[in-house]
């Protein structure tokens, strides 16, 4: 499977995409431009907000179940928009992003309490969520400081859901806008021009997740022509550009909408979430018990 890029995740900005720090695991995302790239978000939180795509219910009722009130952690939630279909769905949710910028977005969106944190260190009780859920950011996080402490905020019934966003460059103008954004040498080996990032081995080497299943959902985010700008600045890719160069890719990302929306319908970008969902293996459940008590229901 893809990410959907750099700054694909909100979280990683102040260390990356996500709750996360940019070191650790994940060496193949570790390159030179890694740490700016990681950086990066809290930058372009507005454009964050308004260019990327939200997530599917229907992926995330997959990963939590049809019922409603479950305590859920939102890790490297950024602008929140994970957060707000959860909290759409009747569930209590807090983001945690290492980002204030992003939570600046956050906190706007109703039913959603936010607190500066990263993935490696959750700042919440023993067992005190029934779920994590990750858009966009589990490959900026350092993994093996990040598992343990997932695994130990999490209730024993617990599940950790991971989704990414991947635009479907299939389509042969999505395909075009992408070389643009994440350029022809990205998009050769990687769909949607992003990092390749596969979290199963992750899970499986970590023995602290088990019953590992996977979903694909597919779904469209409209956009107009500053909205698809948006887009282009919210990745991390442009985002660190030099500013001579980063206007150069917005004007091709114009004249492609140009060239291929037809104003006044929107143009339709498609993308395909893949979802992961894990459950606490029994040596995480007994790890807990030796750590400490169990944090009451709210």
């Amino acid at each position: 499977m893809t990410t959907d890029d750099p700054a694909d995740r909100p979280a990683d900005r102040q260390s990356g995409h996500s709750a996360g720090s940019a070191t650790g695991n994940g060496a193949g995302l570790r390159g030179a431009s890694f740490g700016a790239r990681a950086t990066s978000f809290g930058e372009v939180a507005a454009a964050y907000e308004l260019g990327r795509p939200t997530f599917p219910v229907e992926a995330l009722t997959w990963i939590l179940g049809p019922g409603r009130g479950l305590q859920v952690l939102d890790l490297g939630a950024g602008t929140g928009k994970l957060a707000a279909v959860a909290a759409g769905l009747g569930h209590h949710v807090i983001a945690v992003d290492p980002s204030p910028e992003m939570l600046d977005v956050c906190r706007r969106r109703p039913g959603v309490d936010t607190m500066v944190g990263t993935a490696e260190s959750i700042p919440l009780a023993h067992a005190s969520v029934d779920a994590v859920i990750v858009g966009q950011a589990f490959h900026w996080f350092d993994h093996a400081r990040a598992l343990p402490e997932i695994a130990r905020v999490l209730r024993p019934n617990g599940v950790l859901g991971l989704l990414w966003n991947n635009a479907d460059t299939v389509v042969p103008w999505v395909r075009r806008i992408w070389q643009v954004m994440q350029g022809d040498a990205h998009l050769g080996e990687h769909r949607g021009g992003s990092d390749r990032f596969e979290p199963l081995p992750v899970l499986e080497q970590s023995n602290l997740f088990a019953l590992i299943e996977t979903a694909r959902f597919r779904h469209w985010h409209d956009l107009d022509r500053n909205g698809l700008r948006q887009l282009a600045q919210s990745h991390s890719r442009v985002a660190v550009l030099k500013e001579t160069r980063r206007d150069q890719v917005l004007e091709q990302i114009d004249l492609l909408y140009e060239h291929t929306a037809r104003p006044p319908e929107p143009l339709r970008m498609p993308y395909l979430t893949d979802c992961f969902r894990a459950r606490p293996s029994e040596f995480a459940n007994y790890r807990r018990t030796l750590d400490g008590p169990v944090a009451p229901h709210l």
